[in-house]
């Protein structure tokens, strides 16, 4: 099985450092990047391959379909077990991390940018670990 990490964020800056911090810390070779989860979703939804798991670097505040929005629309989706998903975002508010956890897929929740010691933090989740191993 192959892990596939999926950035997902409206920020040019920060998608760029955080293909580089993915890259660097070998969470993968190739991140792919969206500007808005209703691209990513579209992505998913045409380019999902049954035998990989994906990784999604999620912000929550963006156009279009906000992280949030994302996390619904996957719910009903056929794929959705074969997703995990860190919330990495620059809000702090309490209410985000309460309200992630009520996702299944959401197996963890930083604050940006990420960094290469976060990086490599992130494969040792229980959920990831296995493709490092």
């Amino acid at each position: 099985m192959t892990l596939n990490v999926l950035i997902i964020d409206d920020d040019k800056m920060i998608i760029l450092l955080h293909k580089v911090m993915v890259a660097r810390s070998k969470l993968s070779e190739s991140p792919l990047s969206f500007s808005d989860g209703k691209i990513a979703l579209e992505f998913l939804s045409a380019e999902f391959v049954e035998d990989q798991h994906y990784l999604i670097l999620l912000d929550i505040n963006m156009p279009v379909m906000n992280g949030w929005e994302f996390l619904d629309a996957i719910q009903t989706m056929p794929f959705a077990q074969k997703l995990s998903v860190i919330m990495v975002t620059s809000s702090v508010d309490t209410g985000d991390k309460i309200k992630a956890k009520q996702y299944s897929q959401v197996i963890h929740f930083l604050e940006k940018p990420l960094k290469m010691d976060t990086c490599n933090y992130i494969k040792t989740l229980p959920a990831v670990v296995s493709f490092f191993s």
